[in-house]
């Protein structure tokens, strides 16, 4: 008895444990090599290399131990006009993929107009590997399938 009691509290320990910015980087080292980011505390910037070695961000990440929460937000080549009938096309686009995806949910940003994806989760009950590896993939893969939607924005 005095076994089961340790194991549950253990349990219960492992299962509110808060996630932090080092749980997430170890996650981020475990995908693999090839991942390049850059860490500020609970903040990432993931990075690129293109042909001419430069390097560019092409997702945020920010956990929030307080709120209990992660955000992902990958960048896309998408950028709403300012004004005219160009602009209300556009916001009718991404209102279309957003009622077509069901994670992912597509933002502009008011001032400049830039166009990025977004899925936020909450890490109350802890976050696994596998699952933030999965909706990594998912953003990633959801901002790759609308890729000539977002540019003709």
């Amino acid at each position: 008895m005095k076994y089961a009691i340790s194991a549950v509290i253990l349990l219960t320990a492992l299962a509110s444990a808060a996630i932090s910015g080092d749980t997430v980087a170890g996650y981020l080292d475990q995908i693999g090599e090839e991942l390049v980011y850059e860490r500020e505390g609970d903040e990432f910037m993931l990075l690129a290399t293109t042909e001419d070695g430069t390097q560019v961000p092409y997702m945020y990440i920010l956990v929030d131990p307080e709120m209990e929460g992660c955000l992902l937000v990958a960048l896309t080549p998408g950028i709403v006009p300012q004004s005219g009938a160009e602009r209300t096309a556009a916001l009718e686009t991404l209102t279309r993929m957003n009622w077509d995806n069901t994670w992912v949910k597509f933002v502009s940003d008011p001032e400049t107009g830039e166009v990025s994806a977004m899925y936020t989760f909450s890490t109350e009950n802890g976050m696994g590997y596998e699952a933030f590896s999965v909706m990594v993939n998912l953003l990633l893969g959801t901002v790759d399938d609308n890729w000539e939607t977002l540019q003709s924005l």
